[in-house]
């Protein structure tokens, strides 16, 4: 009985290879359909690949979240309560046990005469918005940042296109978007919506998480009404973030963002991230266009295998008068959507990976408005977008095999 199986499982994969070799025989010959089969299954895969590794890479990792919050920084501070609290990990929940009372405006040496001595603190406030004077139109809350890029702490946040930082309360610098929607120029002049006040333009800087027109402030100017109530504080240490600076930070109400993660606290606190980033609806469309794109290889590549079947009659009859049964010429017609499934699928990756990293930049500027973090693939994606090319080339050929 052993012996039996054994040997039908060799001749069914004697067989197999023996219709693969004929498939792929026959796609070198019959040129012009192959490219035809190929272009309609490796379009699919292209756009799938590009839009899978496009979305890997703009998926920032903990590390690359870190390091542009912080940018050459060891720690960002805010003081939320004055009392004690508890934080999550990194900084981005936090929770009371007693009633709490708001911290309220501080100043950097109250900040400073926390942390241990030859500490340096710079403020900053990231969302900060006002009106500007356009020509004869006023755009309505323009983006911006308040923090001295002068500074080592503040000019690690940004990338500068070119000018300088701005120096006084009297000086601003813009985001390559920004110059174009507000329409100045280095050098130029930027005034306020209501006319009071007005600021020179003395160098064009980006922020990797924020693409858009961003208009960054010197700390000295005035807050405006639409900015953040209370800044948070760019730490420079002596030494590294350790338990004993976190506990007695939080025991005087401040939260702390670091590179490594907060000692566990006695109170669980969760942070936005404990619940994982599951983006529903970019999983329901990637699923829908994943089906359209089978659905389309499936019935546009089927009527092309159906024709080469008819054009294959004689061999497949002489296959059959040599002692091939149906299911070997099953087979044969079935190898032909693995083979040029297989070749699609693997085209389709190359050439989606290539385009998603040659057009990195497009797409950060005009779609996601971000700078990704590393160039990297999704392999689990790719593999899944390949077993599916081969499934439909599977597919479209199933019909002309039964038939």
């Amino acid at each position: 009985m052993t012996a039996g199986r054994g040997g039908r499982l060799a001749g069914a994969v004697g067989s197999w290879w023996a219709a693969l070799r004929i498939a792929r025989r026959e796609a070198r010959r019959a040129r012009g359909r192959t490219a035809l089969v190929l272009a309609m299954i490796t379009l699919p895969v292209l756009a799938l690949t590009f839009t899978a590794v496009s979305w890997d890479m703009s998926k920032l990792t903990r590390a690359e979240r870190t390091e542009r919050r912080l940018g050459v920084a060891d720690a960002e501070l805010l003081w939320v309560a004055r009392g004690p609290i508890a934080q999550d990990a990194w900084g981005e929940g936090w929770m009371s046990g007693e009633p709490t009372v708001e911290a309220g405006q501080v100043t950097a040496e109250q900040v400073a005469a926390l942390l241990p001595a030859g500490s340096r603190v710079v403020p900053l406030r990231r969302w900060v918005s006002f009106d500007a004077r356009v020509g004869d139109r006023v755009e309505r809350d323009v983006p911006g940042r308040a923090v001295d890029l002068a500074d080592p702490l503040g000019r690690g946040l940004a990338r500068f296109h070119s000018g300088r930082a701005p120096a006084g309360p009297d000086e601003i610098a813009v985001s390559p978007a920004a110059l174009r929607r507000l329409d100045v120029r280095p050098g130029g002049t930027l005034t306020s919506g209501d006319g009071s006040r007005s600021w020179r333009v003395v160098g064009v800087v980006e922020y990797p998480d924020d693409l858009g027109p961003v208009v960054t402030l010197h700390p000295a100017t005035a807050v405006p009404a639409g900015a953040e109530p209370h800044p948070t504080w760019l730490v420079d240490l002596p030494g590294t973030v350790d338990e004993a600076l976190f506990r007695r930070l939080n025991d005087h109400g401040v939260l702390v963002h670091a590179r490594a993660p907060a000692p566990p606290s006695e109170v669980d606190v969760v942070g936005p991230d404990a619940f994982g980033p599951v983006d529903v609806e970019g999983m329901s469309v990637s699923v829908l266009v994943g089906g359209l794109g089978l659905l389309e290889v499936v019935l546009l590549v089927g009527p092309a295998f159906a024709v080469g079947v008819r054009r294959r009659r004689r061999d497949l009859a002489l296959v059959a008068v040599a002692g091939g049964d149906d299911a070997h010429l099953r087979r044969i017609v079935l190898a032909d959507g693995v083979v040029l499934g297989a070749l699609g699928a693997a085209t389709g990756l190359a050439l989606g990976v290539a385009a998603a990293f040659a057009a990195r930049p497009l797409v950060e500027q005009h779609l996601y408005g971000v700078r990704f973090g590393g160039y990297r693939c999704w392999p689990e994606a790719l593999v899944a977008i390949a077993a599916v090319a081969v499934l439909a080339g599977v597919l479209a050929a199933l019909a002309p095999a039964w038939a």
